[in-house]
């Protein structure tokens, strides 16, 4: 039963999800088509509206998700609200302090992480698994998806000033990060690493004579 309810919730917070992003980008598009700046040549009046409604599908989205997050909590099987004896207690002194409040950030990194990865990865069973994140206290997370391989997690804001979630891939045979959309690109990228360490081991190996 508590595993319907949280399949339940989840399914309404993706659908609430959607329905956000819709009716911001339709807020947005009319904000922009009504108010759009009388001194603006006709030719950009399209360009600004779609502007406007690109933040505003934003702007709600992210408001929604501060008011979802329990909601999310819920379904991944993550408490609302956490407490810890050994590090709830009133510390006693600024360096207790700080420690209590560097474990906080790091706990803190890492559940933003697993909460915000359905926007890579629906299927909640892999990236919205909290144990698997490890954060720390500049706010960054990673998932250790294999030996060499992890997923890292950051967010900033984009030029309208939305805070955004950013997942990337880094491997330590390529400095490169691939930035990480959906949990396909990931299969994707793996499977051709594996594919090319395979190939140069039996590069390596010594030819028979």
């Amino acid at each position: 039963m508590r595993t319907f309810v949280r399949r339940t919730a989840a399914a309404l917070t993706d659908a609430a999800d959607a329905v956000t992003l819709v009716a911001g980008a339709a807020t947005g598009a009319w904000a922009g088509y009504t108010y759009v700046p009388a001194g603006l040549d006709a030719a950009l009046h399209l360009p600004f509206t779609g502007a406007a409604a690109l933040v505003g599908a934003f702007a709600v989205n992210a408001a929604a998700d501060l008011l979802l997050a329990p909601a999310r909590r819920f379904a991944q099987g993550i408490p609302a609200y956490a407490y810890d004896q050994e590090h709830g207690a009133v510390p006693g002194g600024l360096d207790e302090a700080l420690g209590q409040v560097a474990m906080a950030t790091e706990d803190d990194a890492a559940r933003r992480a697993a909460q915000a990865a359905f926007r890579v990865d629906l299927s909640k069973g892999l990236l919205s698994n909290f144990g698997r994140w490890r954060g720390y206290t500049t706010g960054e997370a990673t998932f250790y998806l294999a030996p060499g391989a992890v997923l890292h997690h950051h967010r900033e804001e984009d030029q309208y000033g939305v805070l955004q979630h950013h997942y990337l891939l880094l491997t330590v045979d390529d400095p490169t990060p691939v930035p990480a959309t959906n949990v396909q690109q990931l299969h994707h990228e793996l499977a051709l690493r594996t594919r090319e360490t395979a190939e140069a081991a039996v590069e390596a190996m010594p030819s028979a004579v």
